[in-house]
């Protein structure tokens, strides 16, 4: 089989190989055969050496495929030909403080497929059959692929950020993930959502975020984010702020658009160790912030029922559907917005 992999450290390092089908290392792991899989900003992260990954590595960690083959101790539960997605939590210890805690996504031995052992840029992945999720009946294979991001968004917008009813939230960043927080948000009852963006998003991602559910896309290149902020607020400030960007001026910037006594939920990895922040700003403000990475377990049945349910048209995230073989020409779209989420179709 076709894999997409990172050979070696380092920018760049990427090639196509020829695999051998992997074969399941215990009677409770499945075997997946990959229908559509997701490029991730990790997954350019990787490409750029700017993310912890352990190779040479099969990339690609967002997925849904049908299950090929079952363990012993896993036939009551999975068979073949079930459609399923699966979290990306391989090799979490299970027996540390954070995975007795139910929280094995902070798991410090946490090898994720796709960047810690082979991933789903190809035709088969081997995963520990306690990570897998059933599909919801009716749910296509392009959209669950999309269930990982969800989650993320589901995890850190409706569990920790925790959205609620009538609240007005503006969301830095206009990627696949800001898009999806936006989704999450309007289902938590949001009243109004305001995204920030830059020039490139005008191609695709603006008018994508406007028909998903964003109420007022602003362009931090062409006007002032905290002056509208405050415009379509009255003054007040939004009630929480959804940081999904990672750039440093919108990690600056979200302090001030939030109202005091507000939340920060910060999603968007930055490409630096170090970032300026409005430390006393913060403090006077009394803001609730909220790190986060990764996703919760509870978040994912949610996500794909979401997924499933909504009246949105999830189609609309989807901007590429094409073979590995292009992964260069992809990788250069997403990079320059000329897309939202990609997906590599076997």
């Amino acid at each position: 089989m076709k894999a997409l992999m990172k050979v070696a450290k380092g920018a760049g390092n990427m090639e196509i190989r020829d695999l051998p089908v992997p074969k399941i290392p215990a009677d409770d792991w499945v075997l997946i055969k990959i229908k559509a899989a997701g490029v991730c900003g990790t997954d350019l992260h990787i490409y750029h050496d700017k993310f912890r990954y352990w190779p040479p590595v099969v990339l690609g960690h967002e997925f849904s495929g049908e299950i090929a083959e079952v363990g012993d101790k896993v036939k009551n539960k999975f068979k073949p030909g079930d459609r399923v997605v699966a979290e990306p939590k391989t090799e979490a210890c299970g027996v540390c403080d954070v995975c007795r805690q139910g929280k094995m996504q902070h798991c410090e031995s946490r090898r994720a497929p796709g960047w810690g052992v082979d991933g789903a840029f190809t035709d088969y992945i081997i995963m520990p059959a306690f990570l897998v999720h059933k599909m919801p009946e009716g749910l296509s294979y392009e959209h669950a692929a999309l269930a990982e991001p969800m989650a993320i968004a589901y995890s850190q917008v409706a569990e920790r950020g925790t959205v609620e009813s009538q609240d007005f939230v503006v969301i830095t960043g206009s990627g696949p993930i800001g898009i999806m927080a936006a989704i999450v948000a309007k289902a938590s009852g949001a009243r109004k959502i305001a995204m920030t963006g830059i020039n490139a998003g005008e191609q695709i991602r603006f008018g994508v975020a406007k028909e998903l559910g964003v109420d007022y896309m602003i362009n931090v290149e062409k006007e002032n984010a905290v002056e509208k902020i405050m415009e379509l607020t009255n003054g007040k400030g939004a009630d929480i702020g959804i940081e999904t960007s990672g750039a440093d001026s919108a990690i600056l910037q979200i302090v001030e658009m939030v109202r005091t006594c507000g939340r920060i939920s910060a999603i968007g990895i930055s490409n630096n160790e170090q970032v300026g922040f409005l430390w006393n700003k913060a403090m006077y403000k009394a803001l609730d912030i909220f790190f986060n990475f990764s996703s919760s377990y509870s978040s994912w049945d949610r996500a794909l029922n979401l997924l499933s349910s909504t009246k949105m048209d999830i189609n609309k995230l989807i901007t590429h559907r094409t073979k590995i073989d292009n992964w260069k020409s992809v990788f250069e779209d997403l990079e320059s917005e000329k897309g939202i989420k990609a997906l590599f179709i076997p």
